[in-house]
């Protein structure tokens, strides 16, 4: 009687394990790609541009004829480029950079063709310096310094006469900054360099000297595309 019962009730319910046996999907479905995860990495190459002002207070010496001050300011502005390396698991990120920059930095001492005077200016300048920061997401504080060097000119008037020199310096820069990334490729930043290209030195009539210390406060904002090294789509299976 109860092996009856067990037969009939199994013959009621083939039918209907069946049909949702039918309804469910294939265990070999097609292949999907799915995007990596948006973790934003500084590591690339970048190039880009920057733009800002110079500024600083300039002494021109000239020994027993005495000294005069001026306090230049200037425009400055022109081109980078660098690579970031972000450790893998990590924030820090250790890079380098190079720039090219224009001038306009100028200063004037005292009023030509008056006793003592003259006039310093910086036309180019630019450094390689190293870089390294503390990642935020997208957001990088950084601490940067290098090499330095500059196209600097003086010149000086003391009685009436004219003496003047100039040329490529060299010395070194170092500052700080934060850059923030926008998008995946596009990064704004702003930063602090102090750069220092030593001493100039103009001889002058009658075996004197005036000298002049070639250094520059100058703050400047920039903009960057970022060669981005993202994989490719990571391969998805579906299981059910």
């Amino acid at each position: 009687m109860v092996r009856s019962s067990f037969l009939a009730l199994l013959a009621i319910l083939t039918p209907f394990v069946g049909v949702r046996a039918a309804d469910l999907p294939s265990d070999k479905g097609p292949a999907l790609y799915a995007p990596a995860p948006p973790v934003f990495s500084w590591t690339g190459f970048y190039l880009g541009a920057t733009a800002g002002g110079a500024f600083n207070h300039q002494t021109l010496n000239v020994g027993p004829f005495g000294s005069l001050g001026a306090n230049p300011a200037g425009f400055v502005g022109g081109g980078e480029a660098g690579f970031n390396y972000q450790f893998p698991t990590s924030n820090f990120v250790l890079g380098g950079e190079t720039d090219f920059q224009g001038s306009t930095l100028h200063a004037d001492y005292g009023v030509p063709g008056i006793g003592l005077n003259g006039s310093s200016r910086l036309d180019w300048w630019g450094s390689a310096r190293a870089r390294l920061g503390l990642s935020f997401g997208n957001i990088l504080p950084f601490v940067t310094g290098g090499f330095a060097y500059g196209d600097v000119h003086d010149q000086i008037g003391l009685g009436g006469a004219s003496f003047s020199s100039g040329g490529v310096r060299t010395g070194w820069t170092a500052g700080a900054g934060v850059e923030y990334a926008i998008t995946r490729n596009l990064t704004a930043k702003a930063e602090y360099l102090y750069t220092d290209l030593g001493s100039v030195s103009t001889p002058l009539g009658g075996g004197g000297t005036a000298r002049t210390r070639a250094d520059f406060h100058a703050v400047r904002a920039g903009l960057n595309w970022k060669f981005d090294w993202s994989g490719a789509p990571e391969l998805v299976t579906p299981k059910y």
